[in-house]
């Protein structure tokens, strides 16, 4: 193991018992396309989404999740913030729709329907198919980021229309409504039914994202919402029912039972869902 997957591993401990990685979601009612009008807090970064779709990051760029092509921390010295903090280089003519941010990365849907991530990609979150080095990191180099940041391969003609980070995995639904997770898979929380042996990560070996099986919701069963914690996920169904699986030890998953779901051969769809209370359903 990596120094870089080491010092992952520890920190996430911390911040996994102390953060909540939710991305709030804040409207700006100005015309101006300077205006935020999305804020997604990671382990120590934070990043703005634009009107105009432009993103800029600022905090730890550890492992490369601000996007600069360095390491070097922005928003702890003077002068870093403002005009002074550059706009991340998403490609050509691309813009973003929505952020999140994990531990250490960070991902963005872009106006065209792809998903690009980058930062930390020790398990694979980044999706980009290869973790060796100097791939667990991506964005802490110069010519990696732009057009040489390849998208996520979310399967033939795809695209994404909504996202989510957890600390170290990643969720997209796509534009059928299907759901698919990659990266860290340890409690599950890909939804796979298998967190055993290579499927411990998803993401990180050549040919694994364009061959990722969606998440077995049921029967017909589609997704209109995912979010992500630190180890688990949870899903709005089209039927307006809720879904979680991944880690449980504290219940985060309610079922009403302790311990992890979603893996050892368990699919979503054979899952409990959320119990909101009689006839109540999520929007």
């Amino acid at each position: 193991m990596s120094s870089t997957r080491r010092l992952a591993t520890s920190l996430l401990t911390a911040v996994a018992s102390m953060t909540a990685l939710t991305v709030p979601v804040a409207e700006a009612t100005a015309a101006d396309p300077n205006a935020v009008i999305a804020v997604a807090p990671g382990g120590y970064h934070t990043c703005a989404l634009l009107r105009d779709g432009r993103v800029k990051c600022w905090g730890s760029s550890m492992y490369g999740q601000l996007g600069y092509g360095d390491t070097d921390n922005r928003g702890d010295n003077a002068g870093e913030m403002g005009d002074n903090l550059p706009t991340i280089d998403l490609g050509v003519g691309l813009k973003a729709k929505s952020i999140w941010a994990g531990f250490g990365h960070t991902c963005a849907l872009l106006d065209n329907g792809a998903v690009k991530c980058w930062g930390l990609n020790a398990y694979g979150e980044a999706g980009i198919g290869n973790t060796a080095i100097p791939k667990d990191s991506i964005g802490d180099q110069s010519g990696e980021m732009g057009n040489d940041l390849a998208a996520v391969s979310l399967g033939t003609g795809r695209k994404a229309k909504v996202i989510a980070a957890g600390s170290n995995h990643t969720c997209a639904i796509l534009d059928n409504g299907a759901l698919k997770c990659w990266g860290s898979n340890y409690s599950g929380q890909l939804g796979n039914g298998d967190n055993t042996g290579s499927k411990v990560q998803i993401g990180n070996a050549t040919g694994e994202m364009a061959t990722l099986q969606p998440v077995d919701l049921g029967t017909g069963r589609t997704a209109k919402a995912v979010t992500a914690g630190a180890d688990h996920t949870c899903a709005i169904l089209d039927n307006g029912t809720v879904k979680c699986w991944g880690d449980n030890s504290p219940g985060q998953l309610g079922t009403g039972n302790a311990g992890t779901n979603g893996g050892d051969n368990e699919s979503v769809a054979s899952l409990p869902t959320v119990n909101l209370g009689a006839g109540r359903t999520a929007k």
